[in-house]
């Protein structure tokens, strides 16, 4: 009888949420989605297929049973998430660079031109590669794509163009630590094989075909279009101001300056320089509001027509159109298909704000792009729109009445007064909009970028009116008369609110406090607190307040993470950093230069603000002079040097030494500190490679370990024992680098499998000679 009541009351709960199913079909996918990215391995591409297949059988077979059904259609949403996951990961197959290639020719054709302050950033395909130590690299090693910053540039390059050129290239990066964004996976989703600089102007080459396949010719036209609309952006609007007007107009966020872009970040407004729901909502909002009015003013077509229907989807082929234009990032298709299904509800006469608008957006934009699931932007967007829509859908009864107030007062004065409510009403819901924005993209910026803007809702309050009233609007003025030459006033007036918005971006970041950083959020709390959230927003019922509570079991998990006590990395060149924790909790560096992409990341993860250097009280050794010593003295079973316990954490030139829970672990900074080190430490971190076996010490993680494998994060315990995770080591997945193998050593243990560092390295071939 109990467990009757139950499933009753479970399948009338079930039933209740029916409106809010589309949603929850829409995270079903995505966890299909998450599932395949969580795997340490990569998936047969039949096992989705396979997946969806069983759960629509069971589905026929459970028919009678309404709760399992649902159950089923949950699991079959799940599986074709997975399905495309897989799908978009066999369709990108590209290979990958595994190793820098230092002067190498490259040949290829253009298919993106970003424009930076001072240069411009390229990517090219149909590529021909070579150098003096790889010769040309086959098909089989061959990029698909590779992207290069131009030191130099002595003629216009357009889309399209063949060039030559020189340049360093090195593979796409794996994570900075472990765990940390990921992105070698990114570009492998762009099939993107390698990036790098060059190191002279390139050359164009005359006579080749452009050769475009037509869905590519397309984006191509828009590239190139996008690119001459920047250009002329440029050349009316210099500087800091014509790089915001060009972030606004086609989203080509690499014209801002370093520090601007760091000021909008601080201040809240860095979704102002990506064109998303509030870029594309005002720019069809005024194709639909300024169409409208024109057809008003033809009588015939207005008395005869409904034009309400006929501007609809005229504003809709110009959000498309500005859409194009901005290159389709991921905001900007989830703003697109949102702007699509509110247009085509004016068309069919239905309310076009629901839930039912963001699950469709969401499952269309997963089922085109499923790797847009683990990235900031796609996080970010759907669930500040998610909290909006569930506030302004769920009271609109509420605001409706709000922007009534005064309309029907009798008298002058009682609407003059109605007039200056509805004001405050619209600043009311501006501070509201603010707050539900940034409360629901809290965890994704925690996450991704360690730090929270704690005015935001002021900066928004200040940006967002001159963004919406005066900056979009001149832009969409701007792009009208761009084909006629007439471009100049517009352009001219809306640097005007660039600057603006550029100053209050400074003035908000320069208050005390602005930004509030914050140690890395673990991704079981990430996990939390997105289904707290989704939960409360989805949810109808009085039930929906458990979201909270799952979310504060999210907020929570950031006291059970703990950071790594040391950090190493090393690539082939001369970037190589140690970091050791202090008894502060403060990382030091052995560099306060080297690495600098590697050191933020660390400083971030840990809520630092700067590098602070190891500690520089020198240690007295015994010299040791010559080559063979030190072999002979790294052989040496029991170490020649005892050092004093009183001398503590202290460096020289060549090694340092940190006594911890462990005892003693030394750092290697150059060839000549590795005997030493490895006599008086039971823990080796090398940045250089280690000619011998290391006797003495228990564990050597060398330049070789890191080179292969990536950052190397040790968490060293109580018992004096220790854990190393290597951010390189992804699991068998098409992305995962893969450097040359290591050859075992004849009298040693051979390397261990999983993600560790097991053995004392031996000397081994330059990798990046």
């Amino acid at each position: 009888m109990i467990a009757s009541d139950l499933l009753q009351k479970l399948e009338e709960f079930v039933a209740a949420q029916r409106p809010n199913w589309p949603g929850w079909a829409a995270v079903a996918l995505g966890s299909g989605i998450a599932l395949y990215f969580w795997l340490p391995a990569e998936p047969a591409l039949w096992l989705g297929p396979l997946a969806a297949a069983f759960a629509l059988g069971a589905a026929f077979a459970l028919r009678r049973t309404p709760l399992l059904i649902v159950a089923c259609a949950g699991l079959m949403a799940a599986a074709i998430g997975f399905s495309a996951a897989t799908w978009r990961t066999d369709w990108a197959a590209a290979p990958q660079l595994t190793r820098n290639i230092r002067f190498a020719e490259v040949t290829g054709r253009i298919v993106e031109i970003e424009l930076y302050p001072g240069s411009q950033r390229v990517v090219l395909d149909q590529l021909e590669i070579s150098s003096e130590k790889t010769g040309p690299l086959d098909v089989g090693t061959l990029p698909a794509r590779v992207r290069i910053k131009l030191a130099k540039v002595t003629e216009p390059l357009l889309i399209g163009d063949w060039i030559r050129l020189k340049a360093d290239l090195q593979p796409p990066a794996p994570p900075a630590v472990p765990d940390a964004f990921d992105f070698r996976r990114q570009a492998y989703f762009e099939r993107l094989g390698g990036v790098g600089f060059s190191l002279q102007p390139p050359v164009k080459i005359h006579g080749r075909p452009v050769g475009f396949a037509p869905v590519d010719g397309v984006l191509a036209w828009f590239d190139s279009l996008r690119l001459s609309i920047g250009r002329r952006i440029q050349a009316e609007l210099p500087g800091a101001t014509g790089g915001m007007a060009m972030a606004l107009i086609v989203g080509n966020q690499t014209a801002l300056r370093a520090d601007d872009v760091q000021a909008m970040r601080d201040s809240g407004l860095a979704h102002l320089t990506s064109i998303s729901g509030l870029h594309i909502g005002l720019a069809a909002g005024i194709f639909f509001f300024g169409l409208r009015a024109l057809l008003a003013l033809v009588p015939p077509v207005a008395l005869r027509y409904d034009i309400k229907k006929w501007a609809a989807v005229l504003a809709l082929v110009g959000a498309a159109f500005y859409a194009g234009l901005a290159g389709l990032p991921v905001p900007t298709q989830r703003a697109l298909v949102m702007t699509g299904v509110f247009f085509c509800a004016i068309l069919l006469d239905r309310s076009p704000i629901s839930m039912r608008v963001i699950a469709f957006a969401a499952i269309l934009v997963l089922l085109i792009a499923p790797d847009a699931l683990v990235g900031a932007s796609f996080q970010m967007s759907f669930a500040a729109v998610l909290g909006l829509i569930r506030v302004f859908d769920g009271g609109r009864a509420q605001f409706a009445n709000l922007r009534r107030i005064g309309r029907d007062a009798p008298d002058v004065t009682g609407r003059i007064i109605g007039g200056v409510e509805r004001a405050g009403v619209w600043l009311g819901t501006l501070m509201l909009t603010s707050l539900i924005a940034t409360l629901m993209t809290a965890p994704y910026g925690a996450y991704h970028f360690d730090r929270l803007t704690l005015y935001g809702i002021a900066a928004n309050m200040l940006a967002v009116p001159i963004t919406g009233f005066w900056v979009m609007p001149l832009a969409v003025l701007a792009l009208v008369a761009m084909p006629f030459g007439l471009e100049h006033w517009p352009l001219q007036a809306m640097g005007w609110g660039c600057d603006l918005i550029i100053l209050i971006a400074h003035w908000v970041a320069d208050w005390p406090g602005a930004v509030l950083l914050i140690p890395a959020l673990p991704i079981t709390g990430l996990l939390l607190m997105s289904f707290g959230l989704i939960w409360l927003c989805l949810i109808i019922g009085r039930w929906k307040w458990v979201g909270l509570a799952i979310f504060g079991l999210g907020c929570l998990t950031p006291l059970t993470a703990r950071p790594p006590d040391m950090l190493a990395y090393a690539d082939g060149g001369t970037k190589r950093l140690v970091a050791v924790m202090d008894a502060d909790g403060q990382y030091r560096f052995s560099s306060t230069r080297a690495a600098k992409i590697q050191a933020e990341t660390w400083l971030r993860r840990n809520a630092q603000e700067k590098r602070l250097p190891f500690p520089q009280v020198a240690m007295i050794l015994p010299p040791l002079d010559s080559h063979q010593r030190r072999i002979d003295a790294m052989r040496l079973a029991v170490p020649a040097i005892q050092p004093e316990p009183e001398l503590g954490d202290s460096c020289t030139a060549d090694w340092c030494r940190f006594n911890t829970r462990m005892g003693y672990v030394g750092v290697v900074l150059s060839e000549a500190g590795a005997a030493p080190a490895c006599q008086a430490s039971k823990l080796v971190v090398s940045l250089e490679p280690i000619e011998a076996g290391c006797r003495s010490a228990d564990w050597v993680i060398d330049f070789f370990d890191l080179w292969r494998h990536g950052t190397h994060a040790i968490w060293i315990e109580g018992d004096g024992s220790f854990t190393v995770r290597r951010a390189a080591d992804v699991g068998e997945r098409p992305w995962a680098l893969q450097r040359f193998p290591k050859p075992a050593q004849p009298d040693e243990t051979a390397p261990a499998e999983g993600n560790s560092s097991t053995d004392a390295s031996g000397r081994s071939d330059d990798p990046e000679s």
